[in-house]
């Protein structure tokens, strides 16, 4: 029910994820914020193909930038949590999360199991 479920030694491999995807969700959102014309279909003078192919792109660009906006912010708050020595406690029951989740998905913020609940309920 706290964070000594996990070892310093596997904090520091997991505060190493956190820091480096974070790094890589800002270089990856500021590319998609600010993208350059040069990487975008010209629709200067364009068909109705072009301007269709331009908002697509838009959109997709548009979609990308928010889902890393949200991964980042799950980043920032699970390395908040480290700060606060609650990183590691599921905020549904208060139980341990496991470390091979934390592996695979360091910002989790729910053990496998309230996980599993939680988008059960949301399906329905």
């Amino acid at each position: 029910m706290s964070q000594f479920a996990l070892t310093t030694r596997q904090i520091d491999d997991l505060k190493q994820l956190l820091q480096q995807h974070e790094r890589q969700l800002q270089a990856a959102l500021d590319n998609e914020l600010h993208a350059d014309d040069r990487s975008h279909t010209s629709i200067t003078g364009g068909s109705d193909a072009d301007w269709a192919t331009a908002d697509a792109e838009s959109d997709d660009l548009l979609a990308r930038a928010e889902r890393d906006a949200r991964e980042l912010a799950a980043t920032s708050a699970a390395l908040e949590k480290m700060k606060e020595g609650t990183y590691g406690i599921c905020e549904t029951c208060g139980e341990a999360i496991g470390y091979p989740r934390l592996l695979a998905y360091p910002a989790a913020r729910r053990c496998l199991a309230c996980q599993q609940k939680s988008e059960t309920r949301a399906a329905s």
